[in-house]
């Protein structure tokens, strides 16, 4: 005979499970007090009672150091980056360094690296003539880029990195202004430039590894001294002066073209510039989100680039391991970084836009059905960090967003990104599937890279209106009308506009080898950034875009456009990964859009439409550049850009490409930023039809 339930009970049962569909649906992840209470987040600057004059803003602090009180200029105890490298002697950890060979991760000690860079700076003292010591470090994602940078570091060498993915003329350039004796480089890095290396003052280079027999090799044995990166190592440090390190003394050096005169220059970033800017980061950070030495730091982006090196400085003064993972590519990145297990990186914008694209295309693949559930988990969890909370245990977490997470190492709790090119729809993604604190940064090479971050509780940040975040501890920041031409100013309504100015400890105030030092430049300790900002109500700026990349327009009411703002809004649309906008000139009443479009959107519109495409073929096919014209002015009219949507759409051309963008395929700059002149003339056919 069956076993019959007790009626009283059965309905217990139902009630009980309706309940518990009912927490685990609604009150797990909404129905929670915010994280923090909602009036810390609303004003997230502090605002100088008065302003020096009606074409400026009143200055904006951080609340950490508001107005009277002095700006942060380093972490307790220490003066120099030296002192941070002596206050970590003591950790030996097996892993502090951590890097992928052949596939297999690869780990060397806190003393094994003490003991090579130890080496290593004794090797360089020794062949050092000049009064300014410098080295080149020309090297792309080694372990042997961080062993020499600890070894400049320590022998009061201002280190010079140049991008591995630089052009031979583009370093050649470098290391003939830089007028550095020594070249830190691979044997492939070094034959490209063995035509050039005569005509600079390099006399000393130092390989990772052995050259050949080549007529190349033998061009650089006969131009400069060679010797093994290897054979430097085992100096022994006793034999070198003992070297003493001041705050003002330069760090490292920050090669880029000037906005005005497009010449090369190189920043000087001092030692005090350095600690002022991580003690400003820091500051951000809740006292129980500050990092440790039980944190590890992942490395992905080139370590020549200035806001990784700011990071990698960050933990080398708090101790933290560090992996290195040089990469653009989102596979690569997902696949290691569970090996890695990391506790906070910093992604540049190419591999912040792939990194999207990859679980973005993962959920378009689940069956109607589940991709309907996983869209309802993803809108709870959104609205839940709109109001200020973090979703905690949850079904969606269980059945789907662990995952994602662990697929990354399951421990990553703050990921800083590039703020101004980051799209909002981007950070929202990041920031849902990873449940970590997806930080928007903003910065320049003369501000050690960051000037400003996003609040680390304010999920909605970048998100319901993006910006960048407010002033760092280490940091003053206020808006100057610009050029009377672009009309941005002060008193602008609703917001105040205007060109970025800056001002603290770790804005640098000197240029390498230059006539005129970078302090020439500064107004009373100010800065003024070659970036238009606009002031929101809550105290955070918005990045609208640069000297560079505004440009007078015939297409825009305002006559103005600013071509970064408009890229950032139409890369919200979930047709495309990257696009860069051309416009041939300003009386043009035509648009460009050099687009790489998600795969999976094609997919699904190719067999909506029962039409063919092949991605390597991508521009033979017109219907897909149709499909993501409409798709971008779709966009365009939801994001307020209705003068793009009122554009005839015969003038709007878009041209597809089948890759993503990357400096491989010269569609991006080592910076991550859009090589727009080579968009241009990709784009420049479209343009002239």
């Amino acid at each position: 005979m069956p076993l019959l339930l007790d009626p009283s009970t059965a309905l217990a049962a139902a009630l009980a499970a309706i309940a518990a569909a009912v927490y685990l649906y609604y009150y797990s992840p909404q129905a929670n007090q915010p994280d923090v209470h909602p009036l810390q987040l609303a004003r997230q600057s502090s605002v100088a009672p008065v302003r020096e004059s009606q074409s400026e803003t009143p200055v904006l602090r951080s609340k950490t150091t508001p107005d009277s009180t002095p700006l942060l200029a380093s972490p307790p105890a220490i003066a120099t980056l030296c002192d941070a490298l002596l206050s970590t002697c003591s950790l030996h950890r097996p892993d502090a360094l951590q890097y992928i060979v052949d596939e297999k991760v690869c780990r060397i000690s806190d003393d094994v690296v003490a003991s090579r860079a130890a080496g290593l700076a004794s090797g360089l003292l020794l062949r050092l003539e000049a009064s300014k010591p410098s080295a080149a470090i020309f090297l792309p994602g080694l372990p042997e880029f961080l062993v020499a940078y600890r070894a400049c570091i320590s022998a009061g060498i201002a280190a010079i990195p140049i991008f591995a993915a630089a052009s031979p003329s583009a370093a050649h350039a470098i290391l003939r202004h830089s007028k550095t004796r020594i070249l830190i480089t691979t044997p492939a890095l070094a034959m490209s430039l063995a035509d050039l290396v005569a005509s600079t003052s390099v006399a000393h280079l130092v390989i990772t590894g052995e050259l050949d027999g080549s007529s190349p090799a033998d061009s650089l044995r006969k131009a400069v001294a060679v010797v093994s990166f290897a054979e430097l190592e085992a100096s022994d440090p006793s034999k070198s002066n003992t070297v003493d390190v001041a705050p003002s003394d330069p760090a490292y050096v920050l090669y880029s073209t000037d906005e005005e005169s497009q010449a090369l220059r190189g920043v000087v970033i001092t030692h005090a510039n350095v600690l002022a800017a991580v003690a400003g980061l820091m500051a951000n950070l809740p006292a129980n989100q500050v990092l440790t030495n039980k944190d590890v730091f992942m490395s992905t982006a080139p370590m020549s680039n200035a806001a990784n090196l700011t990071f990698i400085n960050a933990a080398l003064v708090y101790g933290c391991s560090i992996c290195i993972l040089e990469t653009t590519d989102a596979e690569s990145f997902a696949t290691h970084a569970y090996s890695f297990c990391p506790t906070f990186t910093y992604l540049e914008p190419l591999i912040t836009r792939d990194l999207v694209q990859l679980f973005y295309s993962h959920v378009v693949k689940y069956p109607k059905l589940e991709y309907n559930i996983f869209m309802a988990g993803y809108r709870r969890v959104v609205d839940s960090l709109m109001r200020g909370i973090t979703p905690k245990w949850s079904f969606w977490d269980f059945a789907y967003f662990r995952h994602y997470r662990n697929v990354i190492g399951g421990k990553l709790r703050l990921m800083y990104i590039d703020g101004p090119s980051t799209p909002s729809k981007s950070i929202e993604w990041l920031r849902t599937m990873h449940g970590a604190h997806v930080i928007p940064l903003f910065g320049s090479d003369q501000t050690t890279a960051v000037v400003t971050a996003g609040a680390f509780y304010d999920y909605a940040s970048a998100i319901d209106t993006h910006n960048v975040g407010a002033p760092l501890a280490c940091n003053e920041i206020k808006l100057v009308d610009s050029d009377a031409a672009l009309g941005l100013t002060a008193n602008d309504k609703p917001y105040a506009r205007g060109a970025i100015a800056v001002r603290g400890p770790n804005v640098a105030t000197t240029l390498w080898n230059a006539d005129h030092p970078a302090e020439d430049k500064l107004n009373n300790g100010w800065l003024e950034l070659p970036f238009f900002g606009e002031l929101l109500p809550n105290g955070t700026i918005d990045v609208i875009g640069s000297r560079q990349t505004v440009m007078r327009s015939a297409l825009v009411p305002s006559g103005h456009l600013f071509v970064e703002r408009l890229e950032r809004a139409l890369s919200s649309s979930r047709a495309v990964t990257d696009l860069c906008v051309v416009v041939s000139d300003p009386s043009s009443k035509k648009l460009a859009i050099v687009a790489h479009p998600r795969p999976m959107e094609l997919f699904a519109a190719a067999k909506r439409m029962k039409k063919e495409y092949k991605m390597k073929i991508i521009d033979q096919f017109p219907w897909c550049a149709d499909y993501i014209r409409d798709k971008l002015v779709d966009t365009a009219r939801s994001t307020g850009y209705a003068w793009l949507a009122d554009i005839p759409l015969e003038n709007i051309n878009v041209k597809l490409v089948p890759e993503p963008f990357s400096v491989k395929n010269n569609l991006a700059m080592v910076d991550g930023s859009n090589n727009r002149e080579f968009a241009r003339n990709l784009a420049s056919a479209s343009l002239s039809k």
